[in-house]
């Protein structure tokens, strides 16, 4: 289904003044492959059609583009955007034409619906396109009138100025209690080819075979390989849980913590990065951490490729991670796919996490038995396998 997408575009040097007096263009588009819901708005690179360009002194003038673009990412999307903008300027009948090179901001898109207008702001491109998030809805804007848009560009940039707090430097996400761990497993003893179960999910992704759900930008497909050297916490059940140790390539150390008397899909967890504990030390800092009785494991590695997507309904993003891990001396091994909440990044409240939670693990429930594979859905833990393990 063909959405029809108007995209404002600013002058990014008067951005920061008024809003209205830095719209400079409005493109109407049709958009085939767009997707859109009550969060966001993803526009796959190089599919839009533009239709009519529109400024403050011309209005619909005929704009018949196939491939109009706005992104930069890439090389192809900086060529089309480059011919988008040349276009612009060529078909502006008007002594007040702008430079063809001009760098112009596709800071609103808004989609036309009967009885209703969307409202999305930009927040986030890449290979793959780019994602707006949902501002607010407004009546039908009068298309024809500079004013109306204007209008909407002042009433956009007063949400804006309540919305920016939320706007962090991490890609614009907040996490829904962030000490904690929330993530579903599917564990198999048979470990069949991961690369393809992954792949192949990801591409499922990419094709838009799952209702709302679109690839996360620059994150959508992720690969580690590591060794996680693990000590037992027990005795004093506020303590009981795991200390982990892995060691980064660039010498320095990843720790992690889990706290749980028992196995279950939400626990509290820790998790720090770029920690100067040389790998001599591990037992000495795991000691400093905790006074409650340590048992050290059998280390092993864990082989992790990551698909990570978000919902454009609700904004809350999940990994799904595919792992392999095996014991260091080789002993033991299991596969396990993991469905994992990580992040949201709204405009608005942050909403309905553990609805989505369901969701996407029975999207992967599914996923795994149409293709007959030995996966079943427990509690079974990397410390369940560590201990299992160093018993042989």
């Amino acid at each position: 289904m063909t959405t029809d997408i108007s995209l404002l575009f600013f002058d990014p040097h008067t951005l920061n003044g008024s809003l209205d007096s830095a719209l400079v263009a409005i493109v109407d588009t049709e958009a085939a492959r767009a997707r859109h819901s009550d969060n966001g708005l993803f526009i796959p690179s190089g599919t839009l059609h533009a239709q009519w360009l529109s400024n403050a002194h011309h209005m619909h003038v005929p704009m018949p583009m196939k491939d109009f673009d706005f992104q930069v990412f890439n090389a192809g999307q900086r060529k089309r955007t480059q011919d988008s903008r040349s276009c612009m300027h060529v078909l502006d009948p008007t002594l007040h034409r702008r430079p063809s090179d001009q760098a112009l901001m596709a800071t609103l898109a808004v989609t036309h619906h009967l009885g209703k207008c969307s409202v999305y702001h930009y927040i986030h491109e890449g290979e793959a396109g780019a994602l707006f998030l949902h501002l607010m809805d407004v009546e039908p804007v009068e298309r024809a009138s500079w004013r109306a848009w204007q209008r909407l560009a002042r009433s956009a940039a007063a949400r804006v100025a309540v919305s920016q707090p939320m706007l962090s430097d991490d890609c614009w996400y907040v996490r829904w209690r962030p000490e904690m761990e929330l993530e579903r497993k599917f564990t198999s003893f048979q470990i069949p080819d991961m690369w393809q179960l992954s792949t192949a999910m990801h591409k499922a992704f990419g094709e838009g075979a799952f209702k709302d759900l679109v690839l996360e930008i620059d994150r959508d497909f992720q690969t580690y390989d590591y060794e996680s050297h693990i000590f037992e916490v027990t005795g004093d059940p506020l303590e009981t849980g795991y200390i982990s140790f892995i060691p980064q390539a660039d010498g320095l150390m990843a720790v992690k913590r889990k706290w749980f008397l028992e196995n279950a899909e939400l626990r509290r967890e820790d998790f720090n990065t770029d920690q100067p504990v040389a790998f001599a030390d591990i037992e000495t800092h795991a000691r400093s951490m905790t006074s409650a009785n340590l048992c050290r494991l059998k280390p092993f590695r864990r082989t992790r490729i990551d698909i990570n997507f978000e919902s454009l309904r609700t904004g809350n993003g999940f990994g799904a991670y595919f792992d392999v891990c095996r014991m260091v001396d080789g002993s033991a091994e299991f596969a396990q796919v993991e469905v994992e909440y990580c992040r949201s990044r709204t405009l608005h409240t942050l909403r309905e996490v553990e609805e989505d939670f369901e969701t996407v693990s029975n999207v992967m429930r599914d996923f795994l038995a149409e293709r007959n594979l030995p996966f079943q859905q427990d509690l079974y833990s990397k410390l369940d396998f560590a201990r299992e393990a160093s018993r042989l």
